[in-house]
């Protein structure tokens, strides 16, 4: 691809694989042939921060180093901008599971936006810049991090927003796929997560580096952490994590950069500053099921929704696929 990929998601009926790069494009590729279906030359100034399909597989969000997203047709033309309403970059960009709504974070603001372009939530400005977006799985309820906790804002009649308060500053998300638990990576090192009917919290700490990237398995019994070579599996069955000794995975020779479990069964991908992928089953293996490497640190990790296929991306450009029995 000849640039640094930012962003990497695979449509939900797994037809087409859409990458973000460094210097601005968009890509598509038909993951069934390996063609490519468009090439955007200049989607966003700078480089494209995040990349979010419809659930439909119609159109696709993009967001970069610029004012506003972007919604695009599945052929790769311009339907409509959304602008962020400031004067900093849209850094976020999230579809709703169920296509009503799309989320964007520009700065400390929020802002949802039906398909058709009409806003319809725009928040005060937050603590601090927001740093992820996480929908709820049935697309009830928006998350968002920033310096101070979890913003929920909830999209169901009578419901109000939430705050789940912590005093430290939150750099990634992952609500959990039965949506009971958000975690969040902090910028202290820790994890950081919540119960959400109880409200009660938690941490887990002790981790060498910023936790960037995490992971739920298909079932939300399991949560893959980074935040240093080894990826650290925390088990959420009966009354854990609390109390209980992580599994360790060891196999990277570099800080763990991407993590993304199969939605298939509870096969782990991990990607590395190294340029290694390794493929895990947590449960049943303490070393690595499988093997591939790419040409330079892993940026992109992301399964087929529906076949084994894996597809990986990295800071030189490269997107590789391959199929996992």
């Amino acid at each position: 691809m000849g640039d640094y990929v930012s962003a990497l998601e695979i449509a939900r009926d797994g037809g087409v694989c859409i990458a973000g790069l460094g210097d601005g494009r968009l890509v598509g590729f038909d993951l069934t042939t390996g063609e490519e279906r468009f090439a955007i030359a200049a989607a966003h100034t700078g480089s494209v921060l995040d990349v979010s399909i419809s659930p439909d597989g119609r159109c696709f969000a993009t967001c970069g180093q610029d004012e506003v997203a972007r919604v695009w047709s599945a052929e790769g033309s311009l339907v409509r901008e959304l602008p962020g309403g400031g004067s900093a970059w849209v850094e976020h960009v999230a579809w709703a599971p169920a296509g009503g709504r799309i989320a964007t974070a520009s700065g400390k603001k929020l802002c949802v936006w039906m398909p058709d372009g009409e806003r319809i939530v725009e928040t005060e400005p937050l603590a601090s810049t927001v740093t992820a977006l996480a929908w709820r799985s049935d697309g009830s309820g928006l998350a968002a991090t920033c310096y101070g906790g979890v913003h929920i804002l909830p999209f169901v009649a009578g419901a109000k927003i939430r705050h789940l308060a912590w005093k430290g500053s939150l750099i990634s998300l992952a609500w959990s796929p039965d949506a009971n638990v958000i975690a969040c990576g902090s910028q202290d090192g820790s994890v950081h997560f919540w119960r959400l009917k109880s409200g009660q919290d938690s941490q887990m700490s002790g981790y060498p580096f910023k936790p960037k990237a995490l992971a739920w398995d298909s079932e939300s019994k399991l949560l893959a952490t980074s935040g240093d070579a080894a990826v650290t599996v925390w088990e959420f069955r009966g009354k854990g994590p609390e109390g209980t000794q992580p599994l360790q995975l060891e196999g990277h020779q570099g800080l763990c950069t991407r993590l993304a479990f199969s939605p298939r069964r509870a096969v782990l991908a991990s990607g590395s500053q190294d340029s290694s992928v390794l493929l895990w089953e947590p449960r049943k293996h303490g070393k690595p099921i499988g093997f591939a490497v790419l040409e330079d640190e892993v940026t992109g990790l992301c399964w087929h929704p529906e076949h084994h296929t894996l597809v990986g991306a990295d800071a030189s450009g490269t997107i590789c696929g391959w199929d996992v029995a």
